[in-house]
């Protein structure tokens, strides 16, 4: 089956996601200890937060990137007509009109083919926003040195770059665009001063630098109020997620997101043709757990037969809890043959957990194991997967039994 992956699990109080790593345990061990009650619910473990990830496959966000690249290279453009106008109106040379306008696209075509191959998604920001924006920080600059008669574009070029930037970058990449700004106008300036010193007005000059940096520093302050708002926006959207594919007891995925997990893996597997595998799990015997030691100890049998297992499956495994002492496990690529031995494995797991307080039975469950036959949705799956259950629990519990098209496994 693969070696075992942790899955997040948080404390029974917590809403946040959080990684659990369980201590493994051979058969004779336990996978999480439990406490006895002290009237208050004890964490499972430490636990560490993570972040979630944005929703969406990686096509879409491939996509989303090629469409704020279409964006970019409509500024460009526009920015071309109006260095266009600028020649037309002899304040811009056309020496230097065909050489911007081949500079824009061979740069657009290089980013092109870079989003288009993928080769973008080696780097840690795939948008490449960073890099797009002091491309074009360069290409004003380089304006400036090539047209003598141009310096007022300069001001709104650069504004209209920093928007562009504080939709995708941080505050301290945004001070870096503003630094790059002030630093490569500042060269630009050198240079026109060494090749225009006497065909420039320098009241002009004046005015035109103040405005370039007077307009950077405010536009690099707003560009980071935004950035912080929108991290504020992206933690309180995460927050959301959590609470609305999480369950807060364990940590698992809730009802809600394993039914759609289970979905997901159903059309996976018709799509590929592989196999796959799904187990209800049902801890045995819950409901006199809670009459006899209330509900603190129940909560915490099953944050520890939570953690046991999302413990021990896969990375590519799913388990979420299904309702009240049910569980769930998804077992992607999986033949019957493979799922039998892993759930065996997960129950013997269980029942060599520590006992609960007052000697009592240790730890069990009941596994109905299915196998996806091909031609059957995911209700039908877990419908076969839930009888095998029922005849789990009224053969005497503690077992593992798969639907009647394999017959009993243990």
């Amino acid at each position: 089956m693969g070696a075992a992956a942790s899955a997040p699990v948080p404390t029974s109080t917590g809403l946040r996601q959080a990684q659990v790593s369980p201590r493994r345990a051979d058969i004779g061990g336990a996978c999480l200890r439990l406490q006895a009650p002290s009237g208050r619910r004890t964490p499972a473990m430490s636990p560490t937060a993570t972040t979630l990830k944005p929703p969406g496959t990686p096509e879409q966000h491939q996509a989303l990137r090629l469409r704020r690249f279409g964006m970019a290279s409509s500024t460009y453009a526009l920015g071309l007509l109006i260095l266009a106008l600028c020649w037309q109106l002899n304040l811009f040379p056309g020496v230097a009109m065909a050489q911007v306008a081949a500079l824009f696209l061979v740069i657009n075509l290089g980013l092109l083919g870079t989003f288009v191959t993928g080769w973008n998604e080696r780097f840690e920001d795939p948008s490449l926003t960073a890099f797009q924006v002091c491309l074009a920080v360069t290409m004003v600059a380089t304006i400036q040195v090539l047209g003598r008669d141009v310096q007022f574009v300069a001001a709104p070029f650069y504004s209209v770059l920093f928007v562009f930037g504080m939709l995708k970058l941080r505050v301290r990449e945004l001070a870096g665009v503003a630094a790059y700004v002030l630093a490569s106008y500042g060269v630009a300036m050198l240079f026109r001063y060494h090749l225009y010193a006497n065909g420039l007005d320098f009241r002009v000059e004046v005015i035109s630098a103040v405005l370039v940096v007077a307009s950077s520093a405010w536009f690099a302050v707003a560009a980071s109020y935004i950035s912080n708002l929108r991290a504020r926006l992206r933690s309180s959207l995460q927050q959301i997620a959590a609470l609305a594919t999480r369950d807060a007891l364990t940590g698992l995925s809730n009802r809600r997101q394993i039914d759609l997990d289970l979905e997901t893996s159903v059309k996976h597997a018709r799509r590929r043709g592989e196999p796959m595998c799904v187990t209800l799990v049902d801890v045995d015997h819950f409901k006199s757990v809670n009459d006899r030691f209330g509900h603190i100890v129940g909560d915490e049998v099953l944050i520890s037969v939570a953690a046991c297992l999302s413990g021990s499956l896969r990375a590519s495994d799913r388990v979420g809890r299904f309702g009240g002492e049910e569980f769930l496990l998804i077992l992607p690529g999986t033949t019957m043959a493979q799922a039998s031995s892993l759930v065996e494995r997960l129950r013997l797991r269980l029942e060599a957990l520590p006992p609960l307080p007052s000697g009592e039975r240790p730890v069990t469950a009941s596994f109905g194991l299915a196998a996806w036959r091909g031609d059957e949705g995911a209700a039908d799956l877990l419908r076969r997967a839930d009888q095998a259950l029922y005849r789990a629990k009224s053969a005497g519990r503690n077992r593992v039994v798969a639907d009647t098209l394999f017959g009993v496994v243990g």
